[in-house]
């Protein structure tokens, strides 16, 4: 269940990506749950990216004159992937500064329009090391939406049409690997703690007895968010670094439906979520203008309850995203 990668979306976004959807139900191997839930957080992203951008963030970019190598690259990618040919900056940021862009963003039908070719230059430029959502984040704010929606296009594509040709690095944070093949295992007694994960209280102090009776478990990771499990949780026997991924802008857990345990056994139960380096895709330009901070952060709790999880607050001027689920 991922709250904080998924959000809402135009109408033709939903449809355009439900139309993906249909076509890689017919090259799925049966059985592959853990593709299938893979390829659905892909949708979701692609929606998100195509609706984070907004007229103002895409100002920022046609005020550049000079801009650094990856940024002009993020917009060669997205040119490509709508169908442009090759452009200079100066005719990039007009195709991005008109009227029809966000509407093609919205409205592309990828898994039809991307040929073999596409996707072949789509993978080199989403192998550039510098093409990394992570660096783009402290180089230009405003194209981070669009640099998460090539790869996002990319990622599912290399799972379905394209699954011979190449492989890609998911969308998440620096550090991200690609999911494991499933595979049967016995969970072993003592918790299996993540090296990059801070567990509240220190469950590698706790006898066998308090294992099974956490209150309060606090999972973090420093500038990434935390997660607070709500009551008593029996961890014993936990793989957390199955069960938990936690990057920048993504929360999942549970990623593999198949070892899901039902409601209220492990950490599928009720729990608040904070998440830090949300930007908004303009950032600069929301905070100079609180009626813009404001309807944006409406955005965001509109986004939050359509993933069936509860609202607490959003701050522009932070980053930081606080929400709450019942159940993963």
């Amino acid at each position: 269940a991922s709250a904080a990668t998924a959000a809402t979306g135009s109408a033709a976004a939903t449809a355009a990506t439900a139309a993906a959807a249909a076509s890689a139900a017919q090259v799925l191997p049966e059985g592959s749950e853990e593709l299938q839930a893979e390829l659905e957080e892909c949708l979701d992203t692609v929606r998100w990216s195509a609706s984070s951008m907004t007229r103002e963030g895409l100002q920022d970019l046609k005020g550049m004159q000079k801009p650094a190598s990856v940024v002009k690259e993020v917009l060669e990618t997205v040119a490509l992937l709508l169908g442009q040919p090759p452009q200079k900056w100066d005719q990039l940021k007009k195709f991005v500064s008109s009227d029809a862009f966000l509407q093609k963003l919205q409205k592309l039908s990828f898994q039809q329009s991307v040929t073999k070719d596409m996707f072949q230059k789509l993978s080199e430029r989403l192998d550039n090391p510098e093409f990394d959502e992570e660096h783009i984040k402290t180089v230009c704010v405003p194209v981070v939406p669009l640099a998460i929606w090539c790869r996002a296009i990319g990622v599912y594509l290399s799972r379905t049409k394209f699954h011979e040709l190449a492989e890609i690095r998911p969308v998440a944070g620096a550090g991200a690997t690609c999911p494991s093949p499933k595979r049967h295992y016995v969970a072993p007694t003592v918790p299996q703690q993540p090296a990059h994960m801070i567990f509240e209280p220190d469950i590698e102090l706790m006898s066998h007895e308090e294992l099974r009776h956490v209150r309060d478990l606090t999972i973090s990771r420093p500038n990434v968010g935390t997660i607070t499990f709500h009551g008593e949780t029996d961890v014993t026997g936990l793989d957390f670094a199955r069960i938990v991924r936690l990057e920048v802008g993504e929360v999942l857990v549970y990623p593999d439906k198949e070892h899901k345990p039902p409601v209220g056994v492990g950490l599928n139960k009720a729990a608040t979520v904070t998440m830090y380096q949300c930007w908004p895709p303009n950032g600069n330009r929301l905070l100079a203008d609180p009626k813009s901070a404001e309807k944006y952060k409406r955005k965001i709790k509109q986004m939050t309850e359509e993933k069936t999880a509860r609202f607490i607050d959003y701050d522009c001027g932070t980053g930081v995203w606080k929400f709450s689920v019942d159940q993963f």
